[in-house]
């Protein structure tokens, strides 16, 4: 991973307290402010079939404004961001353990940092996943571990635990009530790779058990709160082979999960029966994100060639939005506000016949090709997605988003925020009161610089 600044901590703290006093305005809903914060915002070890763990994280805070966080070797930083963009302080966190995951923030303002370590040993009850909680000044109060156990159903044995943590994958994080959930990549002791949950309870900070949720060769993982519970996303390439979701309700101590996969990928025929991992890998599709829509209902985005077929080897990646109730029978075209089928081959051998439901296209590019897809949800129900886009000759054409309403009709067409500001890779803007917030690099001479980028809806 590449590093922030080489200079010492302090000056690296005093720089990123230093805000320009302009900002530009690139269009009447959108402007930036940059940061003296210099670093390239990459996602490390990401790979074109997977994600990875971006350098930069953001979250709301206790009082529901924009905050980011950045990985500084041993500390952590947490920014806070006013409503106009312009960094108001900082807290400094000591990283408990190498690897950086993600940051969030609970309801009385603690702090909550990710890490994690990987174990060169064949011992597998080792801890290599951690949860670290922070007072609001960065004092730090407790740390849960965890060796990659949880979430799994019974039959799978300790070949199958974390030994890597974040490998080919991303982290995400989400709190409701006093529960924190972690859904993230990682390498297994058997050298496969996956996904694992981990999830404490914030008030006793003690682990909690969010029943099974596992996706082998799960390149993409997303997590947010809903209703009483939470729901996961996973990307998979083989088992499942499919963006596939899962649910958690909590009721008090019972807790019932539901799972489904909601949309295939095609992959030949017997190629998993042939060992073909290169044709396991490619996918032809890349995780967006979840969003909850007044409480009510979740909309995922991503992109995927259109086909189910052997068409999707030769065809761009487009944008697409499903709209659902998760706790309802996902396999089923009740189930999604959304209308819209996609019916073909997929299954992890290419050979059994699958329909996706509530799929809905938003893009039919020809020349462009869309990346970095996201979404959030604002206040009022109304769902913003956000997306970079390049030229057929790879060039980079800037940031766009488009606004939908919360059954998914499209309220403003694809608008291009920015020619210049990109997206933080795989990390979902933030909705507060004042607007959509993310930070990210320039696409210019000023490249390594940190912006924060504000879309305002009103």
């Amino acid at each position: 991973m590449k590093k922030f600044l080489k200079a010492s901590v302090s000056l690296a703290l005093a720089a990123a307290m230093t805000v320009s006093a302009g900002i530009s305005v690139f269009a009447d809903t959108a402007m930036q402010t940059r940061s003296t914060l210099k670093t390239d915002i990459v996602a490390a070890g990401s790979y074109s079939n997977w994600e990875g763990v971006s350098n930069v994280t953001q979250f709301k805070d206790n009082n529901g404004n924009f905050c980011f966080a950045y990985d500084l070797d041993s500390q952590v930083v947490a920014a806070k961001v006013d409503s106009n963009g312009k960094l108001t302080g900082y807290v400094v966190m000591t990283k408990k353990h190498p690897i950086f995951g993600t940051v969030i923030c609970d309801k009385d303002g603690n702090y909550y940092v990710v890490t994690g370590e990987e174990n060169k040993t064949s011992n597998t009850k080792k801890e290599t996943v951690f949860i670290s909680k922070y007072d609001k000044n960065g004092k730090h109060i407790a740390t849960v571990g965890d060796n990659g156990s949880s979430s799994l159903a019974s039959y799978y044995d300790s070949s199958f635990y974390t030994k890597i943590p974040f490998d080919a994958g991303c982290c995400s994080a989400a709190i409701n009530g006093n529960i924190l959930t972690v859904n993230y990549a990682r390498e297994m002791y058997n050298t496969h790779q996956s996904n694992s949950v981990f999830s404490i309870d914030i008030s006793t900070m003690k682990k909690v058990d969010m029943g099974v949720c596992y996706n082998s060769h799960s390149f993409a993982q997303r997590v947010i709160p809903f209703k009483d519970g939470f729901v996961y996303a996973s990307e998979g390439d083989c088992y499942n082979r499919a963006f596939t979701i899962y649910s958690v309700d909590i009721n008090g101590n019972k807790k019932t999960a539901y799972g489904s996969d909601i949309f295939h990928f095609w992959v030949r025929k017997n190629a998993l029966n042939d060992g073909d991992m290169r044709s396991l890998n490619n996918n032809f599709a890349h995780m967006g994100g979840l969003a909850a829509i007044n409480d009510n209902k979740v909309a995922f985005v991503g992109t995927s060639a259109k086909s189910l077929n052997s068409n999707a080897q030769k065809e761009k990646e487009q944008l697409f939005i499903q709209i659902f109730d998760p706790f309802k029978d996902l396999t089923k075209s009740s189930a999604y506000t959304t209308s819209g089928t996609r019916s073909g081959t997929g299954g992890n051998n290419g050979n059994e016949s699958v329909t996706d439901y509530g799929v809905v296209w938003l893009t039919d590019l020809k020349d462009e090709t869309v990346s970095n897809p996201q979404v959030v949800s604002t206040k009022d129900g109304k769902i913003v997605v956000l997306f970079e886009l390049k030229n057929s000759k790879n060039a980079f054409l800037g940031t766009y988003y488009m606004i939908l309403d919360q059954n998914g009709k499209v309220i403003t067409k694809m608008t291009r925020f920015s020619e210049k500001a990109h997206l933080d890779p795989y990390i979902m803007p933030i909705s507060t009161d004042a607007g959509i917030f993310w930070v990210g690099n320039n696409n210019d001479s000023s490249y390594k610089n940190v912006y924060i980028n504000i879309l305002k809806l009103s």
